[in-house]
């Protein structure tokens, strides 16, 4: 099951749009215009219907939106390489 949530192509778009917040600084939100990204715009109405944000169209992380982009931090720097240094 997990592998085909990988494949899903909004899966991708609901992490895109939740790595634009940013964990050092919590009262930073986010606004996403009219003239936004199609696919953006709904991945914000998937994470505001799903507790994750406060808004339709951006707003703050919620609790459950600061755990889960601690999450998503946490497997970045684990599965990520570090650049190396030129």
């Amino acid at each position: 099951m997990r592998l085909s949530q990988l494949n899903h192509p909004a899966f991708w778009q609901d992490l895109r749009l939740l790595s634009l917040f940013d964990l050092t600084n919590l009262e930073q939100g986010l606004k996403l215009h009219r003239d936004s990204d199609a696919e953006l715009q709904a991945a914000a109405n998937r994470l505001f219907q799903n507790g994750v944000i406060t808004a339709e169209d951006g707003g703050y992380l919620t609790p459950f939106g600061v755990s889960l982009l601690e999450h998503l931090d946490h497997l970045l720097t684990a599965l990520v390489p570090a650049a190396s240094p030129n």
